[in-house]
């Protein structure tokens, strides 16, 4: 199946509809200091082997893609994410509001899954992570791609050049 042809389905459960914006919340500055461009929004725990296992893709995608920011939200507590961070190797920032944000207030029913948000904070798109993923089961660069290029323009997944900045790539 070409990647134009592929069905995504989107979590069902999410508390927030396509348009709308995310609830935000204090912890860790928030979602509102990452607007101003696409935001990919990765939910997930440090003791979920998937979650932990789809590290290095979502690092590879952060290299390529410079156009679109990375956050995860962290289901475990504050001290633990705050703590766990720097051993796990994410080349993106942790804000951890903890598993209520992500359960109660998002609806999210398991882990790991994506958002991804608009310049403005809206949400474009849902989905979990296996929707992504390979036959495997585990999440792809290509897929991740692949899955962002149904809502973001593909000047979006691809590096800067040099003297290129966030402005002119939009502007594309």
């Amino acid at each position: 199946m070409r990647d134009a042809d592929k069905h995504y389905f989107p979590i069902t459960t999410l508390l927030v509809d396509p348009g709308e914006p995310l609830p935000d919340f204090r912890v860790g500055g928030g979602l509102a200091r990452f607007r101003g461009g696409p935001l990919l929004v990765n939910l997930y725990g440090a003791h979920c082997p998937p979650c932990l296992r789809e590290i290095p893709v979502l690092n590879a995608f952060l290299r390529d893609a410079q156009a679109v920011h990375v956050v995860a939200i962290s289901v475990d507590d504050v001290e633990e994410s705050a703590h766990l961070a720097p051993q796990l190797g994410l080349a993106w920032p942790i804000v951890p509001p903890g598993g209520d944000y992500a359960y109660r207030e998002l609806g999210i029913e398991g882990i790991p899954a994506f958002l991804l948000l608009d310049a403005h904070g809206r949400l474009l798109a849902s989905t979990y992570a296996n929707q992504v993923a390979d036959a495997t089961g585990e999440v792809t660069l290509a897929g991740l791609r692949a899955w962002i290029r149904h809502f973001l323009p593909p000047s979006t997944l691809r590096k800067a050049q040099p003297g290129e900045g966030m402005s002119a790539m939009r502007q594309r």
